[in-house]
């Protein structure tokens, strides 16, 4: 049974790996911006590292969930 729903264990760890770069971009890019609020290129960078973030959370949570109906699936009742 584990090995059945393993797959989706993978990728919520690799999904919660993913948030912690990102999070780390996140804080560089705002440390960037407290010393040049007013620049092009690091405002872009707020976007896009934003937008990376949202894409990768909703990943976390796809995944979270089909996990949990993998487990429920394939748990053996008692």
């Amino acid at each position: 049974m584990e090995d059945i729903c393993q797959k989706y264990r993978q990728q919520v760890n690799k999904a919660k790996e993913t948030v912690g770069l990102i999070e780390d971009e996140l804080h560089q890019i705002r440390l960037k911006l407290q010393k040049n609020p007013t620049n092009a290129v690091y405002l872009q960078e707020l976007k896009n590292t934003t937008l990376d973030m949202t894409i990768t959370l909703n990943e976390l949570e796809h995944s979270q969930n089909a996990l949990e109906e993998c487990v429920r699936k394939h748990s053996p009742v008692k």
